[in-house]
């Protein structure tokens, strides 16, 4: 279904029409590159595969998250999951960055992550006031500073680099939080619901659980659980649930040198046809296929190619280019 048809509007970056992810995408711009093309204002919408990092300097604005809206002022910090449809309106003139990770590259960066509570620091949507003057306001804006520097300058390591600047972004968002007693308060039901079920689906997507014993285990009924992934994200439970799957084949066809029959088992399908057939339909191509089309795209990156695409093996480490 084309974008402009949809009830909730699906974007690449915020304006551009929709593609799918490349695994190992980062972009970084500034809000003003973007927003004073729309008129400082983002109407609701839903990036597939895509979350968003802000650090706000100037100026404020809101964000609507499902029925929340939260007013921000800088400095600022707001972060929006993939999937979850949000919008925004700035103030006139207001600064700050914009950090955008595919699911791929920020699945692997908290591969290396050990700490439930850094894992958890982007689960939830938020915006969250910072004090000018403390401590975590400057480490935040080293972090968004050396990230973009990264981004642009292309040198030797540039994926590690990255990855542990937003590892430490993670950290001060997780101290923030922690020091503040926030956690999930001041979210919706359906917002907790969501992350709780992405924890899950995290654990148990393998098992192929069917969606009644996902809400049996969150202590609510099918019907419910699935209200509350339309209204957060415009997609059903078995949508985010067969999402995960295609992320995990994803990686492993890109980071291994298994084969389809092998890949398939480890994610709990027995027939490699099913499995096959399963990609296909909601890739768009067959699992050969990606295979040949993302090594095909590492040669051009590595002839001078795409400068906006980073490469991260599952633990972290950059590969070569």
């Amino acid at each position: 279904m084309p974008a402009s048809l949809e009830p909730i509007p699906r974007y690449w970056l915020y304006g551009e029409p929709p593609t799918v992810p490349e695994l190992r995408f980062v972009h970084v711009e500034t809000i003003p590159e973007r927003m004073r093309l729309h008129n400082w204002e983002v109407q609701p919408h839903r990036h597939d595969g895509l979350s968003h990092s802000l650090l706000v300097t100037r100026g404020g604005g809101r964000l609507t998250v499902d029925a929340e809206e939260w007013r921000f002022r800088a400095p600022a910090l707001i972060a929006v999951p993939a999937q979850v449809v949000h919008g925004f309106r700035f103030d006139p003139d207001t600064d700050g960055s914009v950090l955008t990770m595919s699911e791929g590259f920020l699945a692997s960066v908290l591969a290396a992550v050990h700490d439930a509570e850094l894992r958890a620091a982007l689960a939830l949507p938020f915006a969250h006031d910072l004090a000018a003057d403390a401590p975590e306001t400057a480490d935040l804006a080293a972090a968004f500073a050396a990230i973009a520097a990264e981004f642009r300058a292309h040198h030797l390591g540039r994926a590690s680099a990255i990855a542990a600047q937003v590892t430490l972004t993670l950290v001060t968002t997780a101290r923030l939080f922690a020091a503040q007693g926030r956690g999930e308060q001041g979210q919706s039901p359906d917002i907790r619901l969501l992350a709780r079920l992405r924890h899950l689906i995290d654990e148990r997507f393998r098992a192929h659980w069917p969606v009644d014993r996902y809400a049996a285990a969150l202590g609510v009924t099918p019907g419910r659980l699935n209200a509350a992934c339309r209204r957060v994200t415009g997609r059903s439970t078995l949508q985010l649930i067969h999402a995960r799957l295609m992320l995990e084949a994803q990686r492993s066809l890109i980071y291994t040198g298994l084969g389809m029959a092998e890949i398939g088992y480890a994610l709990g399908f027995e027939d490699p046809a099913y499995f096959s057939r399963f990609f296909t339909q909601r890739g768009g191509q067959s699992p050969q296929a990606f295979r040949r089309a993302h090594w095909e795209d590492r040669r051009h990156a590595s002839s001078g190619g795409d400068p906006d695409r980073i490469e991260l093996d599952p633990d972290g480490a950059s590969l070569p280019n």
